[in-house]
């Protein structure tokens, strides 16, 4: 109870030392930004917005997020100045943070305020380039304006992008171009709202820039709502392979062991982010078809019965046959079905071979069985990680795929063999 206490009250002592902290920062700003503008009107609203902007975050993958809060920041930035600019930009960050207990603020405020500096500076020499070059004062005005936007967006997502790399091990280029891909349309779409909101600011004054603030979130609101649903789904699925894992107290966490290890070595072979996803969830689901076997069999800690054994080896048709209606789920119930394939076509359900096995199937058959040597089951002791892959190095070509296990001797040379065992 004790212990309980002290922990409830650091927890609390921390996210209220943020919220003072940010609470300072944002009075220090507004009083800075007040004095020099007088526009209390706008910068309360612009204030909102950032608050508004900050909770809705579109979601671009497993890993980034775009927040619509720099978008009332510019905004501030053109029609009030610098102060009211980091104002906007910075302090919903910190109030919200400290209000969420969120442990990577200071990461995520600290890339904030970058990405804000290098789209101030930005938007400083682009307008310095063309003072003389532009003759018409409009394409003058839109070609600043745009470019501090562009360059915080963009500043943004490449610091996401290296942050992904090292946390995730996800190859910087590989990610790079998905993110791009994603990203560019609400990229442009974004810089050019900041643009529009600050021109009917100083044009027709805060309640039209209001009411187009509020046509900018409702039509962002369905991509929040894909995001979350995205979010909830995967959060489902680790939770449906939980379930399945607590059948048998020796594998528990098994299916998110072997998740993580499929991940890493889809993304050794270089798939793109999008097939490594969906070997995430072909993983993470692999031995669903496991709630259909009774517990007697799946904790018998000696041999199986040739009965037993074939009521085990239906797992992997029953999870297929589970999650092959659900069409957003992709290629992860091919992969489910035919995991336990080999490569010299002795494995089951269908007796493929060679590269006629999904590829996502190969990659899940090596996890599988690494975390299976690994790990400690009634009738042995899990083996290190040397000799697991040893045994599995001696079945390349026969139980699994040279390529993939070739993947695995790379992770385990160039981390060593602690890393996949995380």
């Amino acid at each position: 109870m004790t212990i309980d206490w002290v922990t409830h009250f650091g927890s609390s002592l921390w996210s209220a030392s943020l919220a003072v902290a940010g609470a300072g920062f944002s009075a220090g700003v507004a009083l800075l930004a007040v004095t020099t503008s007088q526009a209390w009107v706008p910068l309360l609203l612009l204030l909102a917005l950032g608050v508004i902007g900050d909770i809705f975050r579109i979601r671009l993958s497993h890993h980034s997020e775009i927040a619509l809060r720099s978008v009332p920041a510019f905004v501030a930035l053109w029609s009030i100045g610098v102060p009211a600019y980091l104002l906007v930009g910075l302090s919903p960050l910190a109030v919200l943070g400290a209000i969420r207990r969120d442990r990577e603020w200071a990461q995520t405020f600290a890339r904030e305020a970058t990405s804000l500096w290098v789209g101030l500076g930005t938007q400083g020499i682009v307008e310095s380039v063309i003072f003389h070059v532009s003759s018409s004062e409009t394409t003058e005005s839109l070609l600043v304006h745009m470019s501090g936007p562009l360059a915080y967006w963009v500043s943004t997502l490449v610091m996401q992008a290296f942050a992904i790399h090292r946390q995730e091990g996800v190859a910087y280029r590989s990610l790079a171009r998905g993110l791009s891909r994603e990203a560019l349309p609400h990229i442009f779409v974004l810089s050019a709202a900041a643009v529009t909101l600050g021109y009917l600011l100083d044009r027709f004054g805060a309640a039209a820039m209001a009411v187009a603030a509020v046509v900018l979130v409702e039509g962002y609101y369905p991509w929040k709502l894909v995001g979350e649903q995205s979010g909830l789904l995967l959060t489902s699925l680790q939770m449906m392979a939980q379930a399945v894992d607590l059948k048998d107290p020796y594998t528990s966490n098994h299916s998110q062991r072997v998740a993580r290890l499929a991940v890493r070595l889809a993304r050794e072979l270089d798939l793109s982010e999008a097939e490594v996803e969906r070997v995430r969830i072909g993983a993470l689901l692999h031995d669903l078809g496991k709630i259909g076997v009774s517990n007697e069999i799946i904790r018998k800690p000696g041999k199986l019965t040739l009965e037993e054994y074939r009521a085990v080896m239906k797992h992997s048709e029953v999870g297929a046959d589970i999650i092959e209606p659900l069409e957003i789920l992709g290629d992860s119930a091919a992969m489910v079905r035919h995991h336990h394939e080999h490569w010299d076509g002795s494995g089951y359900p269908d007796g493929l071979a060679g590269r006629a096995i999904p590829l996502g199937a190969r990659i899940i058959l090596v996890a599988d069985a690494f975390d299976a040597l690994t790990t400690d089951r009634p009738y042995r002791k899990g083996t290190s990680p040397e000799k697991a892959l040893e045994v599995i190095r001696a079945n390349a070509g026969v139980q699994f795929d040279p390529d993939v296990v070739r993947a695995l001797e790379r992770i385990v040379t160039r981390h060593g063999s602690s890393s996949v065992t995380l």
